[in-house]
C-alpha cells in the first residue's frame, strides 16, 4: 500500500541544502530512491515509502538522529503555497491549525494530521498509516519541527507548547533535542505531537484578515477537491484518526467521514474494498510501527489499537505476520543493532 502512495514533498525540499551544510554528498544520499534532488521543491509529488527510506538514510549518513527536527525548523510554511497564507489570516490559533488539518488530505497520502482536545490539553501532530518504516521517526521529528515553527510565526512567539511527545525511542544522546526544543519532552509515546493548553487555541492572530481569508478559502477548496484522495485512502485516514480517540468501529469511522455506515460500506464495495480489511491494514501498520520504533509494552499497544485483549491482538498479528508481536520486536531490534 505505502509503495503506491505519493505525497507533496513539502518539508523534504529542505533536505538537499541541509545535507550540503552538513558536508554530505547529496547525490549519494538520494541515489536509488527515485527522487531527484535537482528538481525537488515543496510542490513536487514524491513516492511515500521511498521518501521514508531517504529520510532514514540521510539520518544515518549524517550521524544526526535529530535530522528531522533540523529539517522541520528551517521550513518556511508561509512561502510554500496558499495554505500557509490562509493560516496567517485566521482569527485565532485554533482555526489556523484546523486549516492545516482540513487541507492535509490533498497534500499527504501516507499520513494524517490531527488536532484533538482532551480536557484542558490539545494535541497537534501526525501519524502514518500506510507503511511501517524506521524512516517514520525522522518524518515525525520533521513534523514536530514544522508545528513549532508554525505556532511561533502565527502568534509572534506568544504561545509556547507545554510539552512534546515522540512515538519513538529516546536517542542515546538527547542533548540535541533538548537544545533545539527547550520544551519538556517524552519519548516512547503512542503519538508524535506537541501539547498545547486549550486556552492557547483562543489566542488572536495578528495577521487576521477576513476578506483575504475568504478568497484564499475559495482557492484552497478548489485545490482540495482536485487533489482529494480516493475513498479507500480517506477511509484509512479516518481509521487512523479515530484510533487516537475511540474504537475504530464502522459507525465511528463513518461518522468521522460524515457518512452513514451503510453508505460507506456500499461505496467501498463498489471500489472492491471492505471496511474490515482497510481497518485491519491500518491497525497492522500501526502495530508494526509501535513495535519497531518504541518500547511500549505489547499489552498497551493492544489496548491502544482497541483489541479486546493482548491475546486477541497477538493472534491477529500472527495471522498477518507469521510471528508474535514480541518476536517481531526482537527481530527488528536485532536488525537495528
Amino acid at each position: 500500500m505505502g509503495e503506491m502512495m505519493t505525497q507533496r514533498a513539502g518539508v523534504l525540499s529542505e533536505l538537499p541544502p541541509l545535507l550540503c551544510e552538513l558536508g554530505q554528498d547529496v547525490a549519494s544520499v538520494f541515489d536509488g530512491t527515485g527522487i531527484d534532488p535537482d528538481t525537488l521543491d515543496a510542490d513536487a509529488r514524491v513516492p511515500f515509502t521511498p521518501m521514508l527510506t531517504l529520510l532514514e538514510r540521510a539520518a544515518q549518513q549524517t550521524s544526526c538522529p535529530h535530522l528531522g527536527l533540523l529539517i522541520g525548523q528551517r521550513f518556511d510554511f508561509v512561502l510554500h503555497g496558499s495554505l500557509g497564507k490562509l493560516m496567517l489570516t485566521a482569527p485565532r490559533l485554533g482555526q489556523a491549525l484546523m486549516d492545516f488539518v482540513t487541507c492535509q488530505q490533498g497534500y499527504y497520502s501516507g499520513t494524517i494530521v490531527y488536532l484533538n482536545q482532551f480536557d484542558d490539553i490539545c494535541t497537534f501532530g501526525c501519524g502514518t498509516y500506510a507503511a511501517s518504516h524506521r524512516g517514520s521517526q525522522v518524518l515525525y521529528d520533521a513534523v514536530i519541527g514544522i508545528a513549532l515553527r508554525m505556532i511561533e510565526v502565527l502568534t509572534n512567539n506568544k504561545v509556547k507548547p507545554v510539552g512534546i511527545h515522540f512515538s519513538h525511542r529516546a536517542p542515546e544522546d538527547v542533548t540535541p533535542y533538548a537544545r533545539l526544543l527547550k520544551i519538556p519532552m517524552q519519548f516512547d509515546q503512542y503519538r508524535s505531537c506537541i501539547l498545547l493548553d486549550a486556552e492557547s487555541l483562543q489566542v488572536a492572530l495578528p495577521g487576521s484578515d477576513p476578506a483575504l481569508r475568504c478568497r484564499l478559502q475559495a482557492d484552497m477548496s478548489r485545490s482540495i477537491l482536485r487533489d482529494a484522495p480516493d475513498l479507500p485512502t480517506r477511509t484509512r485516514q479516518a481509521v487512523r484518526h479515530v484510533l487516537y480517540t475511540n474504537t475504530p468501529t464502522l459507525p465511528a469511522v463513518a461518522a468521522e467521514m460524515s457518512l452513514h455506515p451503510r453508505t460507506l460500506e456500499r461505496r467501498l464495495a463498489k471500489e472492491g474494498e471492505t471496511f474490515r480489511s482497510l481497518r485491519d491494514d491500518v491497525r497492522f501498520s500501526v502495530a508494526r510501527e509501535l513495535l519497531d520504533l518504541t518500547e511500549i509494552p505489547v499489552g498497551e499497544i493492544a489496548a491502544m489499537l482497541a483489541f479486546a485483549s493482548p491475546g486477541v491482538f497477538s493472534d491477529a498479528f500472527r495471522r498477518r505476520s507469521g510471528t508474535s508481536p514480541s518476536l517481531w520486536r526482537a527481530k527488528t531490534s536485532t536488525a537495528r543493532n
